[in-house]
């Protein structure tokens, strides 16, 4: 891939990763609650995932995805109880954050890191959107493997970059919830089922 067009794709790859979307928004409810520094661990599931769907993308599953609707509605719905779960138990959630966190650190890391992973893995707009994107940029005369390994790391390195980006600014705007862990757990759980609820009006065709 020639760096004229790593930059067109680039530039087209910013459509998808700086909009605000469940993914950034969990960044933004888990740096509230357990710091910039463990939202990493979102960031990193979140990027897991979606190189799983660019592979899925690269081996040509993307398209019959893409086309299905039952496949598209499975995967939206799954999304969809994922968000409705996680903002629940957000919402009931006790006013202490120490009550909740009791686990050792490990065993946070490895919560942050699924729940990144499944929020992501289940947003079919992702699949639909890489599967029309990369054939874009992709030269049929130059071998495939060698120009996913430039977009697939390029991508992932821009979603991580704006998850972090997003979950800093809530950091820093909104730390004062902090002090009013009630209202944080309830807020934090409107926006993940707000979420869901989005995610629920997506259309195959949008």
């Amino acid at each position: 891939m020639n760096f004229e067009t790593w930059l067109a794709f680039v530039a087209a790859s910013l459509l998808l990763t700086m909009t605000p979307g469940p993914s950034i928004i969990l960044g933004m409810v888990h740096s509230l609650h357990f710091g910039i520094g463990k939202t990493f661990f979102t960031a990193l599931g979140d990027i897991s995932a979606n190189m799983v769907q660019m592979l899925v993308v690269a081996a040509g599953l993307g398209v019959v995805l893409a086309q299905s609707a039952l496949a598209f509605s499975v995967i939206k719905w799954t999304g969809v109880a994922v968000l409705l779960f996680m903002g629940w138990r957000q919402w009931r959630a006790p006013a202490s954050l120490q009550a909740r966190t009791g686990t050792s650190i490990r065993d946070g890391r490895r919560h942050l890191f699924l729940s990144g992973f499944l929020v992501a893995i289940s947003n079919p707009k992702a699949l639909v959107f890489f599967t029309a994107l990369f054939p874009q940029f992709i030269d049929p005369a130059r071998r495939l493997d060698a120009q996913l390994l430039v977009m697939c790391p390029t991508l992932a390195a821009l979603d991580f970059l704006f998850v972090m980006l997003y979950a800093a600014g809530a950091n820093g705007m909104l730390g004062f919830l902090r002090q009013r862990p009630r209202l944080l757990n309830r807020l934090s759980g409107s926006v993940l089922m707000s979420a869901a609820a989005f995610l629920g009006l997506v259309s195959k065709g949008i």
